[in-house]
């Protein structure tokens, strides 16, 4: 059984998966209780057994981008869980449990695109692998919506196929004008599962390093708002 736990964005949730089946789900939302209520979510998924006996072989965490403040709080108690019962712990990205969810053909190749501030957006471009597994052709960048179409394009190519997260959800029009052929996705594209978290790091447990429970990072693609308008360093990088 592996252990999902996704916080990046406004409704979090946590999820059980064994052999690629969701048994369990449980969708919350974060906002400013997240720390209060993740660990309560994760005890109840799991009948409120210890989670040594709950059977948990692996934990699979999103790692962003996203909410900094939620991010770090699933990443930090994804890594006291690992480390505590002595199982691996897989790092998963918001771009590759949203393409993945898609669940298509090998070689289509999905832009997510989600919310940042400033009127800026998180780009990630994937192509979907032979396991049903979406793979990041190269690392997310935080851009203007324009400039993100544009370089989506230039890594590819060619147009992607399938355009999804709340960014592309809210400017569907916009991009069908840029690539007439692609397809935008809604929701349920552009919420992040703890699910499909789970999915993926159940296919990439075999290979997790044992010092992710140690090393393991969120991804932060900007600096964070303290950093941006104070100057402060806080070192997430």
């Amino acid at each position: 059984m592996i252990l999902g736990i996704e916080t990046s964005g406004p409704i979090s949730s946590v999820a059980l998966v064994s052999g690629g089946r969701r048994w369990s789900e449980r969708f919350f939302e974060s906002r400013r209780a997240l720390n209060q209520m993740l660990a309560g979510q994760i005890a109840d998924m799991c009948d409120g057994r210890p989670l040594s006996e709950a059977g948990i072989e692996g934990v699979a965490v999103g790692i962003g981008p996203g909410s900094f403040t939620g991010v770090r709080m699933g990443v930090a108690l994804a890594k006291a869980v690992a480390h505590a019962l002595g199982v691996p712990l897989v790092g998963v990205s918001a771009p590759e449990a949203m393409a993945t969810s898609l669940g298509s053909r090998p070689h289509y190749t999905i832009c997510v695109l989600q919310k940042a501030r400033a009127g800026e957006v998180y780009m990630t471009v994937l192509v979907m692998g032979e396991g049903g597994i979406a793979r990041e052709l190269a690392p997310t960048q935080v851009l203007r919506l324009a400039r993100a179409l544009k370089a989506a394009e230039e890594l590819l190519g060619r147009p992607p196929d399938h355009l999804c997260g709340d960014a592309a959800r809210e400017h569907c029009g916009t991009i069908q004008e840029v690539f007439d052929s692609a397809r935008v996705g809604d929701e349920p594209s552009s919420l992040v599962r703890a699910a499909d978290v789970a999915a993926i790091g159940e296919a990439r447990m075999a290979d997790a390093d044992p010092e992710t429970v140690f090393t393991l990072r969120p991804r932060y693609v900007r600096l964070s708002q303290a950093e941006r308008e104070h100057g402060v360093d806080l070192k997430l990088r």
